[in-house]
């Protein structure tokens, strides 16, 4: 699979101090993280702290330090979450806060509420993964109410609510199951055809998102959105 190559997870400024913070709840896998504002000096990241971003299209990079892979999540309970103010969007590989070196297969939980309630994020990053786990991806944009675009899916192998809650009261996600003059832009999980299935692995993906389908999604179906797809 193509993908423009960016080894780290990039934040966009769209409003003048914009803030970015990783808090931790309860005891995930530890994970050492490293930022920079101008993709050549880094620097550790102390979770909690707080990175403003002064001016609009000022960007901050997160990386993981460690060539080994570590989950974000290891379960419900346990888990680090992005906040954020104002008007934030993310850009280029998720993947790499789990190792220096991307990967396509995802653990059990391993992104699950990363963004839960981030109600400043516009823009996802990029979801490059293939192989998906129990949970992956579940409540990962929980209550993104700003979210206005939407992540391609090129998935092969699924699991169990590897999609759950996914995009639950995203309400600026606009899914039809038909073309319309508003829904031009076809959304497809995945992107391309796949042998993948597995009964629960998308339920409640939609849930309260906007428009005619705010559900659970079928696989392999396409579906049809006014957002932009990235």
């Amino acid at each position: 699979m193509w993908r423009e190559y960016h080894p780290e997870l990039c934040f966009t400024a769209e409003q003048a101090n914009s803030t970015v913070r990783i808090v931790v709840f309860w005891t995930p896998t530890a994970v050492n993280l490293e930022t920079s504002t101008d993709w050549q000096t880094w620097v550790d990241y102390t979770f909690s702290s707080t990175i403003t971003l002064a001016n609009i299209w000022n960007k901050i990079y997160f990386r993981n330090k460690s060539e080994i892979t570590t989950g974000f999540s290891i379960d419900n309970q346990n888990f680090y979450l992005f906040v954020m103010t104002w008007s934030i969007a993310a850009s280029w590989d998720v993947t790499y806060l789990l190792n220096k070196n991307w990967t396509t297969t995802l653990s059990n939980y391993c992104f699950l509420k990363l963004f839960q309630n981030a109600t400043s994020l516009t823009t996802p990053p990029v979801l490059t993964a293939t192989i998906l786990a129990r949970e992956s991806y579940s409540n990962m944009f929980f209550w993104c109410t700003s979210l206005k675009t939407l992540p391609k899916l090129s998935v092969v192998s699924l699991s169990d609510y590897c999609y759950y809650y996914m995009f639950y009261w995203c309400s600026s996600i606009k899914l039809s199951t038909t073309q319309t003059w508003e829904y031009q832009t076809p959304y497809r999980i995945p992107t391309t055809w796949s042998w993948a299935t597995w009964t629960n692995s998308m339920l409640n993906m939609f849930y309260n998102t906007w428009w005619t389908f705010t559900w659970t999604p079928s696989i392999n179906t396409t579906y049809y959105t006014s957002n932009t797809v990235v």
